[in-house]
């Protein structure tokens, strides 16, 4: 496979200059000395037989898959009759060649190298990924569905996804994170870099359920424009120690977007989220809405922050986190905050953390339901205001059934 070895190159280049100069990101809440991305081989792959998940993502009605094993795209299937209204879907190290797109303007600029250590690692150990781009006025409601398989043992997994809607375009996006069984252990440093131009919408939901043994950290962003629209879920069941950054930036006026995520941690997982949203320009409206629940030994840390720059007056905005603690042995830290910086905007935020409201336990278990099957429904409840706004109803009942695995 032909690469733009030079464009590459530079951006590669760039990376191992931020890498060895960027000091160590330091937080009282997360020790980032766990992730250690050196302990990991990128190189490593382990073929599997992948047709029962494409049988299973074949159940339902969708625009088409990739399936990723490890660093390696291992099939992709795309309906051409959209392929042929100029919809591209590919492998992001053969995009790099394409001559009538300007990849360059959009890769490693939105969320670059030079942000932290982990991006920078990233970029130069990037394998494999997606660039995804829909033309300007095509609609596509089937979503794309995308799998990252971990399959191998002390596998560092670095997928890179690279997506454009031109002006006047609707797209739905999917994918999932799973690992081939219980026992192997990695780490997974992908990159989003999503740009929506006018006028655009984008539906997106991303399900993180790898084993107990897969360390994370990850970069999120997407760039929003005038009257553009992205409406991005989260679904964290898995892995042992992950660190995801989400960021929504509103560049246009009557930009609107939402980050909306569930956590549900077991044993002694730990999840740290970062969610802001980057007010830049004026009648824009941004909202954050995390649910977590807790169980065992979790903990989870929440740091959000709603940032209204000087010419952004007339900006909407809320923010919102709710935890529940299953067990007295869970911990929860929550820390939203403001960064106003005009005068005429309406921006508010709030943060919780409650145990189980034992009245409610109580009554459930007086009618015959077990204490696990209780917290159980309890959680599905608080969880559901986040599994409202995933609007394809079948991912709804799925995402259902992993959390009652959980409590398995």
């Amino acid at each position: 496979m032909l690469i733009n070895t030079k464009f590459l190159d530079e951006v590669k280049e760039l990376s191992a200059f931020h890498y060895k100069n960027l000091q160590p990101l330091r937080n009282k809440y997360v020790d980032y000395r766990i992730l250690e991305p050196e302990k990991y081989n990128p190189d490593a792959f382990s073929e599997i037989d992948i047709s029962d998940y494409i049988k299973e993502i074949e159940k339902d009605e969708i625009l088409g898959y990739l399936v990723f094993v490890d660093n390696k795209l291992t099939a992709i299937n795309i309906d051409e009759s959209y392929k042929n209204n100029g919809l591209i879907v590919e492998e992001i190290l053969k995009a790099l060649n394409s001559m009538d797109f300007n990849f360059s303007a959009y890769f490693s600029k939105i969320a670059s190298p030079q942000e932290s250590k982990f991006n920078a690692n990233h970029y130069l150990n990037l394998k494999t990924g997606a660039f995804i781009y829909v033309p300007k006025n095509l609609v596509i409601e089937k979503p794309l569905h995308i799998l990252f398989i971990h399959s191998s043992d002390n596998v560092a997994l670095y997928p890179h996804i690279l997506l454009i809607l031109d002006k006047n375009s609707k797209f739905n996006y999917i994918d999932y994170v799973i690992s081939k069984n219980e026992e192997i252990s990695g780490f997974y440093n992908p990159i989003y870099e999503v740009y929506l131009h006018d006028d655009s919408i984008l539906n997106f939901l991303s399900i993180y359920r790898p084993n107990l043994n897969v360390y994370s950290y990850g970069s999120r962003r997407v760039i929003i424009n005038r009257d553009s629209k992205a409406y991005v879920n989260h679904v964290w069941l898995g892995g042992k120690y992950s660190v995801n950054y989400m960021e929504l930036f509103f560049n246009g006026e009557g930009s609107e977007g939402e980050d909306n995520q569930i956590f549900l941690g077991r044993s002694k997982q730990f999840y740290s989220l970062y969610s802001k949203l980057m007010h830049r320009v004026g009648s824009s409206v941004g909202n954050v809405l995390v649910k977590g629940a807790l169980k065992d030994k979790a903990r989870s840390h929440f740091d959000g922050l709603i940032k209204i720059f000087p010419k952004a007056q007339k900006s909407n905005a809320y923010l919102q986190e709710h935890t529940l603690l299953l067990n007295p042995e869970t911990r929860s830290d929550a820390i939203p905050g403001l960064e106003i910086s005009s005068n005429d905007v309406r921006c508010t935020h709030s943060a919780t953390v409650s145990e189980v409201d034992s009245e409610k336990l109580f009554y459930l278990k007086s009618r015959g339901i077990s204490e696990e099957e209780a917290k159980k429904l309890l959680v599905l409840g608080h969880f559901q205001t986040v599994l409202e706004k995933i609007n394809i109803e079948n991912l709804k009942e799925k995402v259902i059934k992993m959390i009652d695995a959980v409590f398995k």
